[in-house]
């Protein structure tokens, strides 16, 4: 009876000492380090790279090499001044010469001066 209450006693120490390091070792992986604290109004690439992608409307042009003298070209939305649009809003029957409509194009802007992409 020794014997076998000492086997017994053996299997069941290097049972409890492998879950308890089996606990252990998932206690210390579930624990994860705090982020550091960003300024929120700081954002990633990643984030930009979406906000360009949202947007609603064509997508900005490449403005790479469209002016020789400029070093850093960038696209830019300006409101265009078509006559259609302007013949429309003139025979409107409301003759209200005011209006929230501002139709935007893309072109590429190099210090002060505006190019067609």
């Amino acid at each position: 009876m020794d014997r076998s209450q000492n086997l017994v006693h053996r299997h069941f120490t290097k049972f409890s000492l492998i879950l308890l390091i089996f606990f252990f070792t998932l206690i210390l992986h579930a624990q994860a380090r705090k982020l550091p604290q960003t300024d929120p109004s700081f954002k990633t690439v990643e984030e930009e790279k979406t906000m360009w992608r949202v947007r609603i409307g064509s997508s900005p042009p490449r403005c790479e090499r469209i002016c020789e003298s400029c070093r850093h070209c960038e696209a830019v939305q300006i409101p265009t001044t078509n006559p259609q649009v302007k013949a429309r809003i003139q025979n409107s029957s409301s003759n209200d010469d005011t209006t929230n409509y501002k139709p935007l194009s893309w072109k590429c802007k190099c210090g002060n001066l505006i190019f067609n992409p």
